[in-house]
């Protein structure tokens, strides 16, 4: 059994994440946090911690879970949640609450005021948090008292007694109620209030309150007033940085991460009660290759639900349905449930967790196939990720990348990258020499080599891509679109990756920026995007020196190849070096005020023969 397990560890993601152990008749034993969760499992089974305490713990564990979290503090978070739940025999002390710091407001005072405490006992007070540290929760609310100014201090306002405004006044963090006429008690509550609201998740609306007070400002030429609303803005889209995934405390739904492999998927339940993420259940569905992602995610919702299992109020999905209406009122007719079916996450806490569930759905499904032997080899993360951003139906095979390199016009070529499985295929690399494009437009020569490419792939009768990235933006990728279409190949994925902000662009209009979240994804997309450059810079250089080889320049005695090349770059073309004067051609590296002269004498002597 040991040995089994053993082997389970080493298909384990190396990420953030819970894991929970269980006796042989599936109880759960123990729960652990880790920021590793492979090196952690690794240091139980091989290691125990050199501990009689975890030496009779693994000799006792007959099966492990996980669940993946987005960072080390959410891990903490949800062991204490999974330990309340199971309260595992091997855990020494349960975790609480109070042990995480927190964001309290006293709304019950005519002057609310904001501070950090651990102390969350119900006296009226608004609470937020909690936070996975005191440092991270300071600065929060440094953040916070530059966009909604309110106090901090221990005053009773208002107060019969002179108050002398503090330091908090003077940084434009406090609006210093203490000092009367300073500020209204309106004014004040109004700053409250949109606190309040930020956060509570109306984070959007704020936001457009803030631009739109930008604008007024602006048109009233107050422009002092517009830039600090503009900073205020920034702010505001920096400050949910610090924050543990966690819901308000009433909130109970039901979130469902979503993942494919060929005719496999697997829907996972992340139920969320209280607030609270409690566990995590996972269900492996098969069906014909050719049934959609919707209709998996349908069927699901269906068999599940009708069988009275009693979800959230609210169900949250990673997929457009079609007969979302339909299903909700079948559900409320035969099991008389009510229940809201979402696939548009209301706010960040409920993006995150969505993309928490989609992420373990992942690992789940492919773990799954690893053990029923349904899976020959394990699919790289990368290409998962890839699949989800995309919206392909299926696990993207092949990618091909294509670049141009070129130097005023100069040696025109293309180049075509190849990876399967996420590595890359050097043997079926191609170079293209542009043969038909007139124009030096990169567009295009792209439309040229995807032609030529698609052609070449139909001759041999070799597999299409799953995708084409294009390296540029919108004129790149129209260009593309329109070469395929007149290749009959409009089936093929393409977008153009840009270089400047790692911008995807899409035929639909669409463009994405890869979140930090799908991190292999974007690695793996830069990987490709990178060696398309390199082996079209590579192509490119060998066909300039062959040139420079032939050229005019080979008539300078005293020249050799590693200084032509070096002026042909500097200058971009024989022409530019011809026209350039003495002093152009001494700024080149490597070259001297007696070569640059020689240089310069050579080339008029050349010229005027």
């Amino acid at each position: 059994m040991q040995d089994n397990l053993k082997e389970r560890i080493k298909e384990v993601p190396e990420v953030p994440g819970v894991y929970i152990f269980k006796d042989e008749k599936g109880n759960v034993i123990y729960i652990g946090k880790a920021k590793n969760l492979k090196e952690r499992l690794k240091e139980h089974f091989y290691s125990s911690y050199n501990h009689p305490r975890f030496e009779k713990l693994i000799s006792k564990t007959f099966d492990f879970d996980y669940i993946v979290t987005d960072s080390e503090a959410d891990s903490f978070l949800l062991e204490a949640n999974l330990i309340k739940k199971y309260l595992p025999k091997y855990n020494v002390r349960l975790k609480d609450d109070k042990k995480y710091p927190y964001l309290k407001i006293t709304i019950n005072e005519e002057y609310p005021r904001i501070f950090k405490t651990r102390d969350i006992r119900e006296d009226g007070s608004i609470i937020f948090g909690p936070f996975h540290s005191a440092k991270s929760l300071m600065k929060t609310l440094k953040i916070v008292l530059r966009i909604f100014p309110i106090r901090t201090c221990k005053y009773k306002l208002p107060s019969n007694v002179k108050i002398n405004p503090c330091l908090e006044y003077y940084i434009k963090r406090c609006p210093a109620p203490c000092v009367p006429g300073n500020i209204s008690q309106e004014e004040y509550k109004e700053n409250v209030k949109k606190l309040i609201e930020f956060f509570s998740g109306k984070t959007n609306e704020i936001e457009n309150w803030l631009e739109r007070e930008i604008k007024i400002a602006s048109k009233n030429l107050n422009f002092e007033k517009a830039m600090v609303l503009r900073d205020r803005l920034f702010a505001l889209r920096e400050i949910h940085k610090g924050y543990i995934t966690q819901m308000e405390e009433g909130v109970s739904m039901d979130v469902i991460g979503f993942s494919r492999i060929s005719k496999y998927a697997l829907c996972l339940v992340f139920p969320i009660r209280k607030g609270r993420l409690q566990d995590k259940e996972d269900y492996l569905l098969e069906f014909p290759e050719e049934v959609s992602n919707e209709e998996i995610m349908e069927e699901f919702l269906i068999q599940y639900y009708s069988k009275g299992i009693i979800g959230g109020k609210k169900i949250l999905i990673p997929l457009k349905i079609q007969n979302k209406r339909v299903i909700e009122e079948m559900l409320k007719n035969k099991r008389e449930l009510n229940l809201k079916i979402s696939f548009k996450p209301k706010d960040s806490k409920e993006k995150r967790i969505l993309e928490m569930a989609n992420e373990n759905a992942k690992f789940s499904l492919e773990e799954k196939l690893l053990e029923k032997g349904l899976l020959q080899e394990k699919v790289p993360i990368s290409l998962l990720e890839i699949k989800d951003i995309f919206g392909l139906e299926k696990i993207p095979e092949r990618i091909e990348a294509i670049d141009i390199s070129q130097i005023f016009g100069d040696e025109r070529v293309g180049a075509v990258v190849v990876f399967e499985g996420g590595k890359p295929k050097k043997s079926e690399y191609r170079k293209y020499k542009i043969k038909y494009t007139e124009s030096s437009s990169d567009a295009h020569m792209i439309y040229e080599v995807i032609k030529r490419r698609i052609r070449r792939l139909k001759e041999e009768n070799k597999n299409f891509p799953d995708i084409f990235i294009i390296d540029g933006g919108k004129p790149q990728l129209s260009l593309a679109l329109k070469a395929l279409k007149e290749e009959n190949s409009e089936n093929i994925c393409v977008c153009a990756f840009a270089k400047t902000f790692d911008q995807f662009y899409f035929p639909d209009g669409k463009m994405i920026t890869i979140p930090k979240t799908k991190r292999s994804a974007l690695k793996l997309l830069k990987i490709i995007r990178n060696e398309a450059h390199r082996f079209a810079i590579t192509y490119h250089r060998k066909k300039r020196e062959k040139k420079i080889k032939s050229s005019i320049i080979d008539k300078i005695e005293g020249i050799g190849e590693k200084k032509k090349i070096m002026l042909l770059r500097y200058f971009g073309s024989p022409e530019k070096l011809f026209s350039a004067s003495k002093e152009e051609i001494k700024k080149v590296k490597g070259i001297g005020e007696k070569l640059a002269e020689k240089i310069y004498e050579e080339i008029h002597k050349i010229e005027g023969s």
